[in-house]
């Protein structure tokens, strides 16, 4: 059986077969296995699919593996996604196999975000870095009652005194356009652009994203990207992405403080890896992981009020110090109801 499979990076023709492999086999009513508009915007590249398929002797899938790029260049970065394999396969290794069929395409370093630990073992037994993202937050000064967010007394909200001399802007593609963002983007792996940025956030066809530029005398120092999230007559912000150097990142509290009164939200949280410590608490955040009674919820759809850990696994590179990964990376923020 295990010689009888056939890998292969899945056509546009295949896309229907994986929808109902997704809806059978992964999860009923999953979004991915019912909308085909949805589908084909995640996965969609020219006449091929970004997904590694494994079909058996009688041509059907019993294996997939989902990934999402970084750009369309042959050696981007990818973030796998929806690994399933069919309890019919017969093929114990036939999920490795997928895997290793995709880290042989050519592509800079293999990465994933949100996986299990049971999924965790498997990339740390073929060499992968893994761990649980940072997860950070800034509480409001101007609430003190929390409806999504579950905060103990002892947790002291401070307002921000800042002296930064940043400035920010909510900004359009056409602004995009007319920004010099070239420097924004060397400083952290995977690599990204303003390509990245439109199709990623301003193009998607479901989430609202907010893209900021942060400006000093009108050099462009980073971009934010801010996801708006009501729930029970509140909001809440999600800071999904940031482009820009670990020193103008210590400098956001203004930035963020600012958020929090525009949007009066009960918080801003911040799932990040790579950013160090020191930088993150220079903003202004706190860490969620040091407060055992403290709740910033991260499923929302539906809503569950309870902490998540985000585990995530990357190949080892020769500038593994230079390795980013944020809440956006992957499909760890994407709808999961229509």
């Amino acid at each position: 059986m295990h010689n009888q499979n056939t890998i292969s990076i899945a056509k546009i023709d295949d896309a229907d077969e994986i929808m109902k492999f997704i809806d059978n086999e992964w999860k009923k009513g999953h979004i991915l296995g019912i909308s085909k508009d949805y589908f084909l915007y995640e996965y969609k590249n020219k006449d091929h699919l970004n997904f590694v398929i494994s079909k058996n002797q009688t041509n059907k899938i019993n294996g997939i593996l989902g990934f999402i790029r970084s750009s369309s260049d042959d050696n981007a970065t990818v973030w796998t996604t929806m690994w399933k394999v069919s309890k019919s396969s017969g093929s114990p290794m036939l999920g490795v196999d997928i895997l290793n069929f995709l880290r042989r395409q050519g592509f800079k370093t293999v990465m994933s975000l949100g996986i299990n630990l049971k999924t965790e073992e498997i990339y740390n037994y073929l060499g992968f870095n893994v761990g649980i993202m940072n997860h950070h937050f800034v509480l409001s000064p101007d609430k003190t009652v929390f409806r999504i967010a579950k905060v103990p007394s002892r947790i002291c909200v401070k307002n921000m005194n800042s002296t930064s001399t940043l400035s920010y802007k909510l900004i359009t593609k056409s602004d995009l356009d007319h920004l010099d963002t070239s420097r924004i983007y060397l400083h952290q792996i995977p690599s990204k652009s303003d390509t990245y940025i439109v199709n990623r956030f301003m193009n998607h066809p479901i989430y609202k994203y907010h893209v900021y530029a942060i400006t000093d005398a009108d050099q462009v120092l980073a971009i934010c990207v801010i996801r708006p999230v009501s729930q029970d007559r509140s909001i809440v912000l999600r800071f999904v992405d940031f482009m820009g150097t670990n020193e103008v990142f210590a400098l956001l509290g203004q930035f963020v403080h600012s958020l929090l009164d525009e949007y009066e939200a009960e918080y801003l949280d911040f799932y990040s890896h790579g950013i160090p410590i020191e930088y993150i608490e220079k903003a202004g955040f706190l860490n969620r992981q040091e407060y055992d009674d403290l709740i910033i919820p991260n499923y929302f759809e539906p809503f569950e009020r309870k902490n998540v850990d985000l585990r995530y696994a990357y190949e080892i590179t020769e500038s593994q110090e230079d390795v980013r990964l944020f809440k956006s990376d992957g499909d760890q923020d994407r709808p999961s109801i229509i």
